[in-house]
């Protein structure tokens, strides 16, 4: 199981970097056919279309803040919740890492999600995938599973597939990729290898909050 706080830290990474903000197609036209059926839609949660990710606990918290507080004036397309933002950043991870483990247990090998979970580029491609629906996180695990079978175990050998995966076909083996998906693709690669020091920093940061939190308890006793 992924920790908490790295998912949290990898939904902030996701929604600064490859997803917008709010979006209602009530209130916003948008030229961009691409998004034609897209539902009212934060962070790249799409309300209509989320399905039980907007049903969980953390999902209902999250469309309620939004509906308490949007109006078409302040809530313009993108508008990122402003002083609300890190409380609904903490939410969309509540929300999105459950569907994580369920797709992680259905879709991967053992083998394989032992693979990703051990580096940080790979879990991070891997969670994204979330954002991406069922249907990717599994292409994206029978490209890895494949490339596996054929020899390929080290994780920058890895990382390229799962980057080719993204940016070189799409959702079927040999079809033209997938425009939204090949965008964020080349959007990743711009950090990817910056993603392993982040996690790192993350990790540290909160071990030394528990180490802290120990030291006071047993100052206490």
């Amino acid at each position: 199981m992924v920790d908490s706080e790295q998912f949290k830290k990898a939904t902030t990474l996701v929604i600064d970097n490859l997803e917008g903000g709010y979006y209602n197609p009530k209130w916003h036209n948008t030229k961009d056919f691409r998004y034609g059926s897209s539902g009212e839609t934060m962070f790249g949660i799409d309300r209509i279309n989320g399905g039980t990710i907007n049903t969980s606990e953390a999902g209902k918290k999250f469309w309620g803040i939004i509906d308490a507080n949007k109006t078409p004036a302040v809530w313009k397309w993108n508008y990122n919740g402003g002083a609300l933002a890190s409380q609904l950043k903490d939410l969309a991870g509540q929300m999105m890492q459950p569907t994580y483990e369920t797709f992680a247990k259905s879709f991967m090998s053992p083998q394989l999600r032992e693979t990703v979970e051990k580096d940080p580029r790979l879990l991070f491609h891997f969670i994204y995938a979330v954002w991406n629906g069922s249907g990717w996180f599994l292409k994206f695990s029978k490209d890895m599973e494949a490339a596996m079978a054929k020899g390929v175990h080290d994780s920058d050998g890895l990382v390229r597939v799962a980057m080719d995966s993204r940016t070189k076909e799409g959702y079927t083996k040999g079809s033209p990729p997938d425009s939204l998906v090949k965008q964020s693709g080349d959007k990743i690669n711009g950090f990817i290898n910056t993603i392993p020091s982040f996690f790192k920093t993350v990790t540290e940061t909160t071990t030394k909050a528990v180490e802290k939190t120990a030291e006071v308890v047993k100052e206490n006793i």
